[in-house]
């Protein structure tokens, strides 16, 4: 990567940043350790990778991390042929092994929103197996279970069962007439892992057995009674093999980690990178940042660029915000030269860039406006800060060419140049001559190069250069501090002589320093002052061109507003005339339901038809009302015409008296002429055509029916509903088939038939219609 990490622009501290907002010890080192990447598609997957955990964090919230032990110095250990992990050691890879199921389950949680992410979390080996054998033999503290091995269980049991024995024995001595005089306290105690009483020392020779200790100050002596001797000695042996048999248990343990060695350091690698593009996620949060766009070119272009350290600074100080500045670099214009007053921002806008290069090629969103577009670096050179040393007999100014030197020896296209206080430390001719020099020398390489300055030499080489930019830190001279904005297209005064009267400076003292000042001089702050002026003009007509297109925004959501209600009463309107209608539908769909049953037990003679049909056809008339033609509209042969009453809409073909033939699809009804409205004009259909909405057609109902395989209790009910939409529709004549068979069928639909209100005749089929299996229908709708 080259010198693309430089500590001028203080990388390390942002990287610490970053590496707060890691859960685990691995990803805060990989964080401290991050290094840029030079290869654009490199750059171009960390970013979308950073973007997806965003959303993954929108989703579904942080990974569940919880508490993930370091097990690397297990492993270590572990590598060493013949090592064994204590116990403790050991129990660390249980929080480690339960941490990587949960981990593992979290994929289901983001995988709509980051699938990329979500499939590294499902890839994480469990180790399931491994997780089970260390839960049994090992405690959360690493202490061996009685279940790790039948062995060390038998062997614990027949412990405990010694020890109690032993001490029963031992305190049965507490119980003897002279206890009183031969014993300085009445308990059992172990010294050197063996049983003994606290016997006066005076005592000492009442109590036969050995002696493994006495009390500092010599008043009681530690037996071991004969007795208990053997005992003892049983108690020790036991220990011996209860310590040999948990050696055996962690030995096998270790070498079960051991045989995953690869896997683990794999999994250790892989949940460090997830918790780094987490934190990164988490810290682009933190900061409301956005992800530039690679530029393929040399453009720099970020729109309200924060420094990064400031901002984690106003979060602690919030009455300290960070005044965003726009950052602008381009093959075209590869030299950008900042000038202005001391603490105006200069340098902070330098070091913006370059951590606004580093964090982009490192996978960092930026605290930018979005729309950023940045190009991938190969170099990264800052020369900031005084590096001068007394020890090795550098000044500010040989500090500064040694360092230049450097620069000169690897850049080129491809790279990035930041120079702080370009210029100083030496004569100010001279340093100005030198300064413009190195300008042009990085320019002919392709570079793009920042550089601040106060000489005004570089302030007119910047105006008059065509590939160079002037940019100045822009002053509030009413008060005499900076704003911290930078403004590009001219240079920056420097208002030494201006804050010096202002702090209290003796006038004559000023006059006398104005008077010292160059003719070149004097002419460049004439142009910087006719410039600011033009500023501030520019200023004022910007102003209040925004004030007059906040007013036009005004009238225009006003405008809005007004339509918007406009919209809601029409609506509204709407919505109660439907209201209407709908209620005069379900009013007059009731009263032909009535009809229908009227006539479904009415007699069937041509009198009653026709009254039932006047009455339906008055019904119809209201319905009319809501969407019929104007009254004197008469329907003519040809036109297209609607009955609302049927849903029916079509062609009117003939006209007989009051009854009209319409044709729909392949469906031909006859209707009242009172009940039909003109929707379309036969001679301009066509024209009409492209600007009418109509009411869909009513399905076309076939002129027979077929039953076979049907029950006769289905028949009949199919056939009613049948004859019920053929009358609708008008058709004069439809055919039932049913087949001879048994005749069971054929006999329950004509018993049907001879009692429906709609059926003028009926007879079985010719032979060419079906013969005895078919039966032909007449209905009344003439």
């Amino acid at each position: 990567m080259g010198r693309l990490g430089c500590r001028g622009v203080e990388w390390d501290q942002v990287l610490a940043l970053l590496a707060t907002e890691a859960s685990t010890a691995m990803g805060r080192e990989r964080a401290l350790e991050l290094e840029p990447w030079t290869d654009p598609g490199s750059v171009r997957h960390a970013l979308e990778e950073t973007r997806q955990a965003r959303q993954a964090l929108a989703q579904g919230g942080a990974p569940p991390w919880g508490v993930i032990p370091d097990v690397r110095p297990g492993l270590d250990k572990a590598e060493l042929p013949g090592s064994v992990l204590e116990g403790t050691e050991l129990a660390a890879f249980l929080p480690f092994l339960e941490a990587l199921e949960r981990l593992k389950a979290y994929e289901s949680q983001i995988v709509q929103v980051a699938t990329d992410l979500a499939s590294r979390f499902r890839q994480l080996e469990t180790f399931p197996q491994l997780k089970l054998l260390l839960a049994r033999c090992l405690t959360e503290e690493g202490e061996l279970r009685d279940e790790a091995s039948p062995g060390l269980a038998r062997l614990r049991r027949a412990i405990r069962n010694l020890r109690q024995e032993i001490v029963k024995r031992l305190e049965a001595f507490f119980a003897a007439p002279e206890a009183e005089t031969l014993f300085q306290d009445r308990f059992v105690t172990l010294r050197h892992g063996r049983y003994v009483l606290p016997v006066r020392a005076e005592a000492r020779p009442r109590v036969r057995g050995l002696v493994h200790d006495r009390s500092q100050s010599g008043a009681t002596v530690f037996v071991e009674p004969e007795p208990v001797v053997e005992t003892n000695n049983e108690l020790t042996q036991l220990l011996r093999e209860e310590e040999a048999e948990s050696a055996r248990i962690l030995r096998f343990l270790t070498d079960e980690v051991r045989a995953r060695l690869t896997e683990f350091r794999l999994l250790i690698d892989e949940i460090a990178e997830l918790d780094l593009i987490v934190a990164r996620a988490l810290l682009a949060e933190r900061m409301e940042a956005t992800e530039p766009e690679i530029d393929a070119g040399r453009t720099v272009v970020l729109h309200e660029a924060r420094h990064p350290l400031l901002l984690a600074q106003s979060w602690k100080e919030p009455s300290h915000p960070v005044v965003p500045v726009d950052l602008r670099l381009s093959a075209e214009e590869p030299l950008l030269v900042v000038t202005g007053p001391n603490a105006g921002g200069k340098t902070v806008a330098l070091k913006c860039l370059g951590l606004s290069v580093l964090m982009a090629q490192t996978g960092l969103h930026l605290p930018t406006r979005a729309g950023g577009r940045l190009p991938v670096f190969s170099r990264l050179f800052a020369v900031v800060g005084d590096e001068q040393s007394v020890a090795e007999n550098l000044s500010t100014f040989s500090a500064f060419v040694r360092q230049v030197r450097s620069i000169l020896e690897e850049a080129g296209e491809g790279s990035l140049v930041l120079l702080d206080e370009l210029g100083a430390g030496t004569d100010p001719d001279e340093g100005a001559a030198l300064a413009r020099a190195i300008l042009e020398e990085l320019e002919a390489r392709g570079v793009l190069v920042m550089a601040t300055t106060h000489l005004e030499p570089l302030k007119a080489f910047a105006a008059s250069h065509p590939r160079a930019q002037n940019a100045s830190v822009e002053f509030d001279e009413e008060r005499l501090a900076p704003t911290f904005r930078l403004l590009y297209g001219r240079p920056g005064k420097s208002y030494a002589l201006t804050i010096g009267a202002r702090l209290g400076l003796p006038q004559p003292l000023i006059d006398r320093a104005h008077a010292y000042r160059s003719g070149d001089a004097q002419s460049l702050q004439a142009l910087l002052d006719r410039l600011d002026t033009q500023a501030r003009q520019g200023a004022e007509l910007a102003h209040s061109l925004e004030r007059e297109r906040a007013r036009t925004a005004a009238l225009m959501a006003q405008a809005e507003e007004e339509l918007a209600r406009a919209r809601t009463k029409a609506e509204e309107t709407l919505a109660r005339a439907r209201a209407e209608a709908g209620s005069l539908l379900a009013e007059i769909r009731r009263a032909v339901s009535e009809e229908w049953e009227r006539l479904k037990t009415s007699d069937r003679s041509r009198r009653a038809l026709e009254a039932i049909r006047k009455r339906l056809g008055s019904l119809s008339g209201g319905l009319r009302t809501t969407g019929a033609q104007p009254e004197g509209e008469t329907p003519e042969v040809g036109d297209t015409v609607e009955a609302h009453h049927l849903g029916l809409k079509g062609t009117l073909v003939a006209l007989n008296g009051t009854t009209a033939t319409v044709q729909a699809g392949g469906v031909t009804a006859r209707v009242p002429v009172q009940a039909l409205s003109v929707i379309g004009r036969a001679e301009t259909q066509r024209a009409s055509a492209n600007g009418r909405v109509g009411v869909p057609e009513k399905s076309g109902i076939p002129a027979e029916l077929h039953l076979l395989g049907k029950t006769t209790e289905e028949a009949q009910q199919v056939v009613e509903k049948y004859l019920d939409d053929a009358f609708l529709v008008g058709l004069p004549e439809v055919r039932l088939v049913h087949g001879k068979g048994t005749g069971a069928l054929r006999k329950a639909i004509h018993g049907l038939l001879a009692v429906h209100p709609l059926v003028e005749s009926f007879r079985l089929g010719e032979p060419y219609e079906g013969g005895g299996g078919a039966t032909v229908v007449a209905l009344r709708v003439n």
